[in-house]
This record gives structure tokens, C-alpha cells and sequence, in this order.
């Protein structure tokens, strides 16, 4: 695990088994939506998402 807490757009927490980063579907990566911080990013453009059978 991470000491990096989840993000609101996270499938899981940072660090945990079969987990990878993975562009934001909300905001494409810039980490922007209508002018501010993506509410879902957090502002960082990614978001940790399950991979594989987890």
C-alpha cells in the first residue's frame, strides 16, 4: 500500500496489488474541468485503476 491517500475517481488505494495509474476519464489527464481542479483527479490527471482479476 501507499501512503498516498485515494483519490474520489479511485478504484482502489495507490499501491494495492494489480493496481496501476490510468488517465483520468474525466478530464482527459490535464487534471482541469471547466476551469478548475478535476473533482475526480483531484487536480493530478490520473487515477489509480484495478487491472487484471483483483
Amino acid at each position: 500500500m501507499s501512503d498516498t491517500p485515494p483519490l474520489p475517481g479511485d478504484e482502489t488505494e495507490p499501491g494495492t496489488k494489480q493496481s496501476a495509474p490510468d488517465v483520468c476519464p474525466d478530464c482527459g489527464g490535464s487534471g482541469r474541468k471547466d476551469g478548475t481542479d478535476c473533482p475526480t483527479c483531484a487536480g493530478t490527471g490520473t487515477v489509480t485503476v484495478i487491472v487484471g482479476d483483483a
